[in-house]
């Protein structure tokens, strides 16, 4: 019987640690865009996935307390709608900081396996030190019990839409742009896809679009980044609209592959943009 005992639970932690190696989970990180002086929040996932579903999620802001007392204002990339609902400022615990939850109900996001998607970004007054500008920790930073914190959870959450968890921590920018690697580079490809035209495709400032495949009225979503996930462009409109634009790339960014996406209701897709400024 003891044998049988035993037997069953070295089946059963060897099955928990293969579903802990195996879980599915996103990490988070944020950068201080020096040229654009804002704040850019990034999920990166270990998995691929078109049109995850997004569910109810929060994350959390630490910044100091010079800042002024009120909601940070939020633009919105990726994830959802993502607005700033829950804050305590200066709290007894940690008077030096004040929390905010930045929240969203969710929406259709696709995943690239190890390549960073900009959710959202905010903006801060000059006068503080990106530094001291921080993701919550939710091992460290204060629970919901805490002197001041009055009784609220600014724990990380990332939850999809059956309410799995798939926040898995954060991880620190390097502040180094290495480039994007091989394997990578092919799992952007596999976003390719002939409904998207761009024209010229290798360009120093201007480009069209072509968008096949999509109805002349349908509502589309244009996002133009680096391919380290970087926003530097975002614009909405119908197909008809969209198609009959010059698009201009800012004068301050440099020579490099762009990957441009349009998403719609029902899918997404890209196509890479050669950026060539001599």
């Amino acid at each position: 019987m003891k044998k049988i005992i035993v037997a069953f639970l070295a089946v059963t932690l060897l099955i928990c640690v293969e579903d802990s190696y195996g879980q599915k989970g996103l990490e988070l990180t944020l950068k201080y865009n020096s040229q654009a002086e804002k704040y850019e929040v990034y999920a990166k996932p270990n998995f691929s996935q078109r049109n995850f579903l997004l569910g109810p999620s929060q994350i959390t802001m630490v910044v100091p307390s010079a800042v002024s007392d009120e909601k940070l204002r939020i633009q919105n990339s990726d994830g959802g709608t993502w607005e700033d609902n829950s804050i305590v400022f200066s709290p007894t615990v940690n008077p030096a900081s004040d929390y905010h939850g930045i929240t969203t109900l969710g929406a259709k996001t696709d995943f690239i396996e190890g390549v960073e998607t900009m959710l959202f970004s905010f903006l801060l007054s000059a006068n503080i030190n990106p530094t001291e500008v921080k993701l919550f920790e939710n091992e460290k930073d204060p629970k919901s019990s805490a002197p001041g914190m009055k009784g609220g959870d600014f724990s990380n959450t990332i939850n999809s839409a059956l309410a799995e968890e798939y926040y898995i921590g954060n991880y620190k920018d390097t502040k180094v742009v290495l480039g994007v690697s091989e394997e990578n580079k092919t799992k952007l490809m596999e976003f390719e896809n002939e409904n998207l035209l761009l024209y010229p495709n290798t360009t120093n400032e201007d480009f069209k679009i072509v968008l096949n495949g999509v109805e002349d009225f349908e509502e589309v979503t244009m996002i133009v980044a680096t391919e380290m996930g970087r926003e530097i462009m975002k614009v909405k409109g119908k197909k008809a609209d969209l198609m009959e634009k010059t698009f201009k790339i800012p004068v301050k960014i440099s020579s490099q592959s762009l990957v441009v996406r349009v998403k719609t209701q029902k899918t997404t897709f890209g196509k890479k943009l050669i950026l060539d400024r001599e």
